[in-house]
């Protein structure tokens, strides 16, 4: 008995320290974007691969993309209308799942 509770908290250690660091992520490149409205499924926070080009658009701002360190963002997963999952980099939490969204052909998430 001493000797399982002893693995579960080994295992809880191990756990808690793997889901301290975020997994590093390549950049969602614009090829992979697609317009659509649909509904958040997922939110997961994780890093994106520093020294991989960030993609902005020209309504955001930029116009090339750029290089920058490893940065934290969140992975926010869209089940749109035709089935298909899209994904998309935020900065911020502004949705929690559950929420209807519309993906823009820039590479934003707006509220629907």
């Amino acid at each position: 008995m001493a000797r399982s509770i002893a693995v579960v908290l080994a295992f809880a250690a191990v756990s808690g320290i793997a889901a301290a660091e975020e997994p590093v992520v390549k950049p969602i490149s614009a090829r992979e974007m697609h317009p659509g409205y649909g509904v958040v499924e997922s939110i997961r926070e994780v890093r994106v691969a520093a020294g991989e080009p960030r993609e902005r658009s020209a309504a955001a701002g930029g116009s090339a993309p750029s290089k920058e360190p490893v940065r934290p963002v969140y992975r926010v997963g869209v089940r749109l209308a035709d089935g298909t999952l899209q994904f998309r980099d935020l900065d911020k939490p502004e949705f929690k799942v559950g929420d209807n969204v519309l993906l823009t052909n820039a590479g934003d998430v707006v509220p629907d």
